[in-house]
């Protein structure tokens, strides 16, 4: 039988929070300062971040400097897209244009709508006017008001 000790139980707890924890009052004076200021360092920088971050926002200059040019960059990249999209279209109803006008052996016809050509002849005859006799009196009719 074997026996089992209570005090090996006891120190292996002890010797991981020592492992975890440093107690500052324990270290000696050069590593006690570079732990004192690595700590002011970090929160210094943490500090620096967060006020940095919040006059960016304040001031608007959150947005990418050169916002423009990517804008411009998908815009372009669209329109190569549908430009693309346009001449594979019609391509492809040219071929379809091309293959109908095989099939029945004649080449292909444009439909288009039978129209009689449409002229309109205008003419314009004056007509003369009546000269009223030179000695009759013109008088003016009173306007009303």
């Amino acid at each position: 039988m074997e026996e089992y000790s209570t005090d090996e139980e006891e120190e292996e707890p002890e010797k991981k929070e020592a492992l975890t924890t440093t107690d500052p009052s324990t270290l000696t004076w050069g590593p006690y300062v570079w732990f004192q200021m690595w700590r002011m360092a970090t929160s210094t920088v943490s500090v620096c971040d967060y006020l940095g971050e919040r006059l960016a926002g304040l001031l608007g200059i959150t947005s990418p400097k050169y916002q423009y040019a990517i804008d411009e960059y998908y815009r372009m990249r669209k329109e190569d897209e549908e430009e693309e999209e346009e001449n594979r279209l019609a391509e492809e109803a040219e071929r379809n244009f091309n293959n109908q006008g095989n099939q029945e052996g004649q080449p292909p016809r444009v439909e288009q709508p039978e129209t009689s050509p449409s002229f309109v002849n205008v003419t314009f005859e004056l007509e003369p006017e009546p000269h009223s006799a030179p000695d009759a009196v013109h008088v003016p009719a009173p306007l009303p008001s």
